[in-house]
């Protein structure tokens, strides 16, 4: 393969950025729907929203592994044994589909620690959109309920109960107070706990289980 690797890389991860981020906001998207944290929901809708993560994780399934057949790449006579050096660049057939994204990290391909690199910017980007499109997807299903007698009991929730009925950026302040009050304890207690799983204390019959 006579090509540059960090054009091979570009193209790349480019590719699997826009693939961890479809897969991220669809397994998200789909997980908030079955719990009710419309604070991070695209839709107003349940139901809308969960067939909508599904789409998308199928989408950048779909995308990924098949973009080779549509776009010029480095895996034009891929295969699963193919070396990356014996790869010409253009587009794929569907017979060699199957290794086609088998590129070594050497010729451009990603290594492991460049996809998690690659795979936290998507989840991260993925959650970023769902709380910012979720704040508009709250604001059109509060105006949906104002018609009710609103429930109030779950305004003054934090965490991801607040999300039941707030949008992310409403949410945070309250939930970041709450932090700041507990962590203190929840150090301490945590260091208690730690200490009575040291060496000494074990071996002196201090700690453990028994405590």
């Amino acid at each position: 393969m006579n090509t540059d690797p960090d054009v091979v890389w570009e193209l790349f991860a480019g590719h699997y950025f826009m693939f961890a981020f479809l897969a991220s906001l669809g397994v998200l998207q789909v997980a908030v729907s079955n719990v009710g944290t419309r604070g991070l929901w695209l839709t107003p809708h349940a139901g809308m929203t969960r067939w909508l993560g599904i789409a998308f994780v199928l989408t950048g399934i779909a995308v990924f592994f098949l973009q080779p057949l549509w776009v010029d790449g480095p895996w034009a006579a891929g295969s699963v044994e193919a070396d990356s050096l014996t790869r010409s660049w253009g587009k794929a057939s569907w017979s060699e589909l199957a290794g086609a994204r088998n590129v070594n990290d050497i010729h451009g391909g990603l290594d492991g620690i460049k996809q998690a690199m690659w795979f936290s910017l998507g989840a991260i980007a993925a959650f970023a959109v769902s709380a910012v499109v979720g704040t508009l997807s709250v604001n059109i299903f509060a105006s949906a309920e104002n018609s009710g007698d609103g429930d109030q009991t779950d305004s003054e929730a934090n965490g991801l109960a607040g999300l039941e009925s707030r949008s992310y950026i409403e949410n945070l302040p309250g939930s970041f107070a709450n932090f700041r009050a507990d962590i203190g304890g929840v150090w301490r207690s945590g260091l208690v706990k730690a200490d009575r799983w040291s060496l000494m204390n074990v071996l002196l019959g201090r700690g453990g289980a028994s405590e």
